[in-house]
């Protein structure tokens, strides 16, 4: 038997790969909404320094964008980052605060989604951070499917 033409049977199939182009994928934006990353709750009807629960903010949003080529649709999936501070009136306790995430063309809303995210804060930790779920979110792999934003926000 050829050993040689063994070795080369890997190089080949590699090769016969390549020449099958991969569709493009026309992925989205993922992104923390600025006007709404951050969030100071306070207890009810106050809004003093003594009367603060938390004040809490995205971090950031991480994840991957891909494609079926039989099906032609995009699969995003990410989670975002979040990060807390106790104040005066929570008293060691978690948090759970209000997210969402909606896909946006332009100044229009596709469609939203509400989450929750709970922090806890151990012990007399001043400090909290947690990650959310993963999110998932199938798109068709079109170039306007490129125009979209994905953007994540405190919900107040």
């Amino acid at each position: 038997m050829n050993f040689r033409f063994l070795a080369l049977l890997p190089a080949i199939a590699l090769a016969s790969c390549a020449d099958k182009p991969q569709p493009p994928a026309f992925c989205p934006q993922v992104a923390v909404l600025a006007q709404a990353q951050t969030l100071t709750t306070y207890l009810p009807g106050r809004s003093d320094v003594a009367a603060q629960i938390t004040s809490a903010q995205i971090t950031g949003v991480a994840g991957i964008c891909s494609t079926d080529k039989k099906s032609r649709l995009l699969t995003v999936s990410f989670q975002a980052g979040f990060s807390a501070s106790n104040g005066p009136a929570d008293h060691g306790a978690p948090v759970t605060l209000p997210y969402f995430v909606a896909i946006t063309r332009g100044d229009e809303i596709i469609s939203k989604t509400d989450y929750s995210i709970t922090l806890p804060f151990d012990g007399n930790a001043s400090e909290a951070e947690a990650t959310s779920k993963p999110v998932k979110i199938v798109l068709g792999n079109r170039p306007d499917s490129a125009d979209v934003q994905i953007l994540v926000g405190f919900q107040e």
